[in-house]
């Protein structure tokens, strides 16, 4: 089979990763950040005899080994997905391949092992590293300092290294350039604004990153690359069950509801939040009088939007953050003779995989989804509705998430349907997505700025210090 080719913005993408040992690729998610990557590997290998690891999330490691394959001439035993237990772990690491692929504990906890096999494994690339890299002070991020110091080369990708705050950049920026911050203190004092018990309540100065990021990153935005984003974001506003509002207004008042056989309590702010997600989208979980609801609001709104997948028999993607509520979705396909299938974190990575290719194939009507687990990974392009019953409070699992069925050019518009219960707790979930969303813009003008709720809030403060925009490099 023939090697597939690169296309010119990869070529240059190609280019600018050679022409140092270190850099990253911003770039959005759909724009095609892999094949560049996997090329670049095969040229450290032929052209320098230099091995690399490729760290990544789980999900991740059979469709990127399968890119290596069909975009390189490297030989199936030449890639390698490194996994399972601590013996088999060693006996693959000792195998005679040209890249290592893992996942992101697994370079963590291995990656001297594998070093001491292979000493001329010297270059290192982690794909989606906001997910697995995310913050300076845990285990696993300390251990990629340790590798870096004597690993050479280094290529992330992720197009949300901003991930709700700006310190989710520090591992990277860490690596890329260590003289610019003394240390992670050093950064935070530069960057974060606390309160008076230390508590970090905002971020300013975003110049100083978007520079670095400008020197040693290259980025095209979907628009550069297949014209602008073929979509249409819709606000749903919904109204809660008549009970379901009754129990919801005299919890968010008193912070304690009586039910039949116990009380549901609140007291605490964080516990009170919580349990008021709770009661918007599965209060059914919660027993006698609550279970005598049969849909929610947003349930019922769901209803007219399958019933009409149903009839058109197109597919459609269902976004849920709480575990319950993606089981009731799951249970309401069910009963309308739908064909759905659930991706969570409770699902095997191999379920999950069948059930990806199944979709594909029109094997399923619908997948209900976490945003955590379905917003990498997947290639739903056949999709033209994505609804999102509630969100997490990430900017970027709603970009991630939609951009699921972003593939590429779009022939028809992509509805993507965001569900909002008046008076409630998802007006405060929303403005912190979007607040963290203009977050990110300020470090790089060319991100997408989130809106999704129709309720009006004052807009964030703007950050301190505008940045100069991120240069696209391209072939224009």
């Amino acid at each position: 089979m023939a090697v597939k080719e690169l296309r010119p913005l990869q070529e240059i993408d190609l280019a600018f990763h050679l022409s140092m040992p270190r850099s990253i690729n911003l770039s959005d998610p759909g724009t095609g950040k892999t094949p560049p990557v996997v090329v670049y590997q095969y040229a450290l290998w032929t052209l320098e005899k230099v091995r690399s690891a490729w760290a990544m999330p789980l999900s991740l490691m059979e469709k990127n080994r399968k890119e290596i394959l069909e975009f390189t001439d490297f030989k199936p035993e030449d890639v390698v997905i490194v996994s399972g237990s601590k013996a088999r772990r060693t006996k693959l690491m000792k195998m005679d391949a040209k890249v290592f692929i893992m996942g992101f504990s697994c370079f963590s906890t291995n990656w001297r092992e594998l070093r001491s096999y292979h000493p001329d494994l010297n270059a290192l690339q982690v794909d989606e590293i906001h997910l697995g890299y995310g913050g300076d002070t845990s285990q696993r991020t300390q251990a990629l300092y340790d590798a870096m110091d004597e690993i050479k080369y280094f290529l992330p990708m992720t197009g949300s290294l901003i991930n709700g705050r700006l310190s989710s950049a520090y591992p990277v920026i860490h690596i890329l350039d260590p003289t610019l911050y003394t240390s992670y203190e050093h950064f935070l004092i530069r960057h974060a604004i606390e309160d008076e018990s230390g508590k970090i309540v905002a971020w300013r100065n975003p110049k100083p990153i978007a520079d670095v990021l400008r020197k040693y990153g290259i980025r095209h935005t979907f628009e550069e690359v297949y014209g602008k984003e073929a979509k249409i974001v819709i606000n749903e506003q919904c109204q809660m069950d008549p009970q379901q509002r009754i129990a919801y207004d005299e919890f968010a008042e008193n912070a304690i509801l009586e039910l039949e056989e116990s009380w549901l309590e609140g007291t605490l702010p964080g516990v009170n939040f919580i349990r008021c997600r709770q009661l918007m989208e599965h209060p059914q979980t919660f027993g006698a009088p609550l279970d005598q609801i049969k849909l929610t609001g947003k349930e019922q709104r769901l209803l007219i939007h399958l019933e009409n997948a149903k009839e058109t028999k197109k597919p459609i993607v269902i976004f849920a953050a709480l575990v319950p509520s993606q089981e009731r979705i799951v249970q309401i396909c069910k009963d309308m003779g739908l064909r759905v299938g659930l991706i969570n974190g409770t699902v095997s990575l191999k379920k999950r995989n069948e059930i990806d290719l199944a979709f594909q194939a029109g094997e399923y009507d619908v997948v209900v989804a976490s945003p955590a687990t379905a917003g990498v990974g997947f290639n739903w392009g056949h999709v033209d509705i994505v609804i999102f019953m509630s969100i997490d409070f990430m900017d970027s699992s709603f970009l991630q998430g939609y951009r699921r069925a972003m593939r590429g050019v779009r022939k028809t518009h992509l509805l993507i349907y965001v569900m909002e219960y008046e008076d409630s707790v998802d007006q405060r979930i929303f403005k912190i997505v979007e607040t963290k969303s203009a977050m990110a813009v300020a470090v790089d003008e060319t991100q997408v700025q989130v809106k999704i709720s129709a309720a009006k809030v004052r807009p964030p403060p703007p950050m301190r210090d505008s940045p100069p925009t991120m240069q696209n490099r391209s072939c224009k």
